[in-house]
């Protein structure tokens, strides 16, 4: 099932503050063993004017989600159209599996498909599955790339595709993940038909093992692969197609900061390539801090894999300031060159490193280079603050993601991926949005949605509000209007809120939504005007609610 979006916002109190700063998806899910309405952890990927981004829809605290959640723009990020994976768990479709994590999404461009990856949990985390479309919409049952045997545990696989047709490879795409029942080692597979059969899996010559590779192709069709020991950013490589891998190298090594609040963080590299085929790889380090008292995002590029550039901070705040900066994804523009190549980075941060999980502010934050990294924009907030409460919980801390990712448009324009919360009413509130800061307001304008205009929050909805007859019983909404499969907090008052509680309904039934007994609407997936009821005692108010979509 697809649902359409167009430059909309939940009604909860998100506090969102950059430009063009949209929701693209929102968690549909409902099985009584997930932590609703979450969705955590993104990447996305484009090709042409078609932008999809992947993430987990429905956190399990132990481990992986009801399902992987896709989000598909084929105008450049201005509208938007969002869905579940079909038959890999079986909350939707599929046979077995309860949970699934860790997507990771590319596109093949021999083949015109995309592909989006995922790790399904449970059974002893032992097969990676991939997911195929032709369009970024309409997605096909998984096929099982790789199911391991007695001890392996899988995690943290990531796709790539050879996309350059100067390539020897053009059109294989490569996947890596560890085994954590192996101690971590890395392997490798490659698919040379679409993704449709994947070679067996392949160690790197030194039998590496470590965490969250990220593999990226040069036009020579070289494969590069950075990743983390926790210690060091290592890489290896493949020259030939992914018949075999290489030892593994140092690039670069890692001193941390470890992020207050209790906010789930491992440190995962992130990587991006440009035209001329430099990778770029970010990650949080604390070397240019006192006492290595808070995190910078650092950078690190090379042209081969091989040789790695000199640390360096990206400048978002001073290196004397209190702030903290983790949980950063960057973008490349692979249609700039040198010198004028064009880098975006999200990142979290805290204005106070020195926090506690009540008082820790979280923020989504945003900052561009046009010069390859040499010099950097003014940083823009993107979303926040928001608590480390908020958040769902798992095994590992309060959750927005392990990672986060940038594509740029072949328009030259980023377009990043984050999840932002609200505070929770009776459920979460967390979803992924996106942002097109540089987009001309003429287009954002043209979308006829709810955008951010300014740097101001969000408050442009005018407020709904009904009352019963005699006044006692009010019932208050941000908005009357709302997209469908909004969720929609309503709040009832009045002097007979005080002696009886109060019951919700929805008029017209199923059809026309749902509604919590905390008062939360859950619009429905067919548009119209639908009526909510609040009833306390012998008093009932009734607000009107105007349902829309794009189609």
């Amino acid at each position: 099932m697809i649902r359409h979006l167009v430059l909309s916002i939940s009604l909860v109190s998100m506090n969102v503050s950059a430009a063009g700063t949209v929701q693209i998806s929102s968690d549909p899910f409902s099985n009584f063993d997930s932590q609703h309405l979450t969705e955590v952890e993104t990447q996305i990927y484009g090709n042409g004017s078609t932008i999809v981004a992947t993430f987990q829809q429905g956190r399990f605290e132990g481990g992986g989600s009801s399902d992987i959640g896709f989000a598909t723009s084929t105008d450049s990020g201005l509208t938007w159209q969002d869905g579940s994976l079909p038959g890999i768990t079986i909350w939707a479709g599929g046979d077995r599996y309860r949970s699934v994590s860790d997507p990771s999404i590319a596109y093949n461009a021999a083949f015109g498909i995309w592909l989006i990856e995922t790790l399904p949990v449970g059974f002893g985390n032992q097969e990676i599955f991939v997911s195929r479309s032709g369009d970024g919409l309409n997605w096909d049952n998984p096929i099982t790339v790789y199911s391991g045997t007695g001890s392996s545990s899988f995690d943290k696989p990531w796709i790539i595709c050879d996309n350059s047709p100067s390539s020897p490879f053009f059109g294989n795409c490569y996947i890596e993940w560890d085994d954590v029942g192996a101690g971590g080692r890395i392997l490798m597979t490659t698919s040379p038909d679409g993704g449709a059969t994947w070679s067996p899996p392949l160690t790197t010559a030194d039998r590496a093992g470590g965490l969250g590779g990220q593999p990226l192709v040069q036009p020579s069709g070289r494969v590069v692969v950075p990743y983390t020991t926790y210690s060091e950013i290592r890489v290896f490589i493949s020259d030939n197609g992914g018949n075999s891998w290489s030892s593994s190298t140092g690039a670069a090594t890692i001193i941390e900061h470890r992020p207050a609040g209790g906010i789930r963080d491992f440190n995962l590299p992130s990587a991006a390539i440009d035209g001329d085929g430099t990778i770029y790889v970010v990650w949080a380090d604390c070397r240019f801090r006192g006492s290595c008292g808070a995190n910078d995002a650092v950078i690190t590029s090379s042209s081969d894999g091989l040789n790695w550039s000199t640390v360096t901070r990206i400048p978002i705040d001073d290196v004397a300031s209190p702030a903290d900066h983790f949980l950063a994804g960057i973008g490349a523009d692979r249609n700039s060159f040198a010198p004028n190549v064009g880098l975006a980075l999200v990142y979290y941060y805290y204005p106070e490193a020195n926090c506690t999980a009540l008082t820790c502010q979280l923020i989504a934050g945003f900052i561009t280079s046009t010069d390859g990294g040499l010099s950097w924009s003014a940083p823009i907030d993107l979303a926040g603050p928001m608590s480390v409460n908020w958040l769902p919980t798992t095994i590992s801390g309060r959750m927005v993601g392990d990672y986060f990712s940038v594509f740029y448009t072949d328009d030259g324009i980023p377009h990043p991926v984050f999840a932002v919360a609200g505070e929770p009413m009776g459920t979460f509130f967390e979803s992924i949005f996106s942002t097109c800061v540089d987009c001309p307001a003429t287009l954002r304008a043209a979308s006829g949605g709810r955008v951010v205009t300014g740097a101001e929050p969000v408050t442009g909805w005018q407020p709904a509000t009904a009352q019963s007859d005699s006044g006692a019983l009010l019932i208050s909404a941000e908005g009357s209007r709302v997209n469908i499969g909004t969720h929609l907090p309503l709040v009832a008052s009045g002097p007979a809120v005080r002696n009886a509680a109060v019951e919700w309904t929805v008029e017209e039934g199923e059809s026309a939504g749902s509604v919590s007994s905390s008062g939360v609407y859950i619009a429905p997936l067919s548009p119209g005007t639908y009526h909510v009821v609040a009833s306390s005692g012998s008093e009932r108010a009734r607000l009107a609610i105007e349902v829309f979509t794009v189609r």
